[in-house]
């Protein structure tokens, strides 16, 4: 192969969408939406107790599976959503995306984001006449119409920072090829930057708009493009590659060392009045937390990020809880 022959690969193979490479790497939060994080958020702790899951998950997935997995997808109507946190910031391009499938073409918003401070928002809305993403008083793309009533498709809002480009993503199954691909360009105004901490509404916003349907694989991803498809529909690449489960209120500890701390400096070391609200900051409030090392006596609530450890030491009163992958 000539010397133009080799630029001539490398500039096509830029271009394919399908090719991943190391697409795991750009995920900075995944949630499966499996049952599995519905349940209580640390094993055989008497002070937490959920009697039932707030949501219901069914048996409609993205993609075929053989054998037949869980289920896979959670069905969302107009009066509930699902929030999740957010407290690192992408260092360069960034999106949200999901995979949805609508019971009705009625106004919605399917992905909301807002900073705690109110000063970034991301919204991507559908309507029967259009599907619009918008960064709030800054840009919007819009496509002239509505997405597939009882089809599912994967839908994203992205930024490609360097360009100031917005970009709405539309693709139907089998998630092959990107369908529709709007974006807004604005290289003569830089894009506002992305702030931290947030919360990522999903089947609704915090406007008042709802949604119905089924939703599957929501991710956070610094990538202008999330061609991701099959780390989703795919469980056991999803599963496998999972090492930081995500932010969220639901999750399962293991109690796997008593009397012991690690000794390497926590992430950080806070009071809480139960394992259940030391475990609970761990999720919401730490993105790298996995662990927590919980004294009973005096309250003292460490967080860790990592699963397990090579050296400890001896503490009274003190046991370990690890958060346990999917």
């Amino acid at each position: 192969m000539g010397l133009q022959g080799l630029y001539r690969l490398l500039y096509l193979s830029a271009l394919i969408p399908s090719l991943r490479g190391l697409c795991s790497d750009k995920i900075l939060q995944r949630w499966p939406l499996t049952p599995e994080v519905c349940t209580d958020q640390v094993l055989s702790n008497p002070d937490l107790r959920f009697s039932y899951c707030p949501h219901t998950f069914v048996q409609d997935l993205p993609a075929p599976h053989t054998p037949p997995v869980s289920p896979f997808s959670v069905n969302l109507s107009a009066d509930s959503v699902l929030d999740f946190r957010i407290t690192t910031a992408p260092s360069g391009d960034y999106g949200f995306s999901a995979f949805v499938k609508p019971t009705t073409n009625d106004d919605s918003c399917i992905l909301h984001y807002k900073s705690d401070d109110g000063s970034f928002e991301m919204k991507l809305l559908s309507t029967a006449s259009g599907t619009n993403v918008s960064v709030i008083e800054w840009d919007s793309s819009t496509f002239n119409a509505s997405l597939k009533v009882g089809q599912w498709q994967r839908i994203a809002m992205t930024m490609d920072v360097s360009m100031s480009r917005l970009s709405l993503i539309i693709e139907g199954a089998p998630f092959d090829d990107t369908d529709v691909n709007i974006f807004g360009w604005r290289p003569d105004i830089i894009a506002p930057s992305f702030k931290t901490p947030g919360t990522l509404r999903v089947g609704g916003s915090f406007d008042g708009e709802t949604f119905s349907g089924l939703v599957s694989c929501v991710g956070f991803m610094e990538d202008k493009r999330i061609d991701c498809s099959n780390d989703c529909y795919n469980s056991n690449t999803w599963s496998s590659i999972n090492m930081f489960p995500e932010k969220r209120d639901y999750g399962k500890f293991s109690p796997t060392e008593t009397r012991k701390i690690p000794n390497q400096t926590p992430i950080s070391v806070t009071s809480a009045n139960s394992l259940s609200a030391c475990a609970l900051k761990c999720l919401r409030d730490y993105l790298l937390c996995v662990s927590v090392a919980y004294n009973s006596a005096t309250g003292s609530c460490s967080f860790y990020p990592d699963f397990f450890f090579i050296s400890l030491s001896s503490s009274t009163n003190t046991k370990i809880y690890v958060l346990q992958p999917y």
